[in-house]
């Protein structure tokens, strides 16, 4: 179990310490904390801003990748991997990568 204390301080207080812990990347209480010796702070680095289209196509990208990858498990569970079209799989595969090319080329010109 944890023990929970209460910190009281002045607005002005409360806005330095929101500072420097904005400053260092860090939550408030993360810093309270590393002050305290009760934990180390990690530092880190803000997640940059990506535009949310792009992470609807990724993720549309990465939805037709697990219908493949599915698409072979089951038929290779089912003993049809000989059946397999292999140039079927390629084009699928290259459609995948030339649509993650053209994404990335969008991202770069952001």
């Amino acid at each position: 179990m944890t023990d929970t204390f209460v910190f009281r301080c002045t607005a002005a207080e409360k806005a330095a310490l929101r500072q420097k812990a904005e400053a260092a990347g860090v939550p408030v209480a993360t810093l309270l904390r590393e002050a305290l010796g009760r934990a180390d702070a990690r530092r880190r680095k803000p997640a940059p801003r990506v535009d949310p289209a792009l992470v609807l196509a990724v993720g549309r990208i990465g939805g037709n990748l697990n219908q493949i990858a599915r698409w072979l498990n089951r038929a290779h569970a089912a003993g049809l991997t000989p059946t397999i079209d292999a140039v079927e799989v390629a084009r699928r595969l290259l459609s995948v990568e030339r649509q993650l090319a053209q994404l990335l080329a969008q991202g770069r010109e952001c």
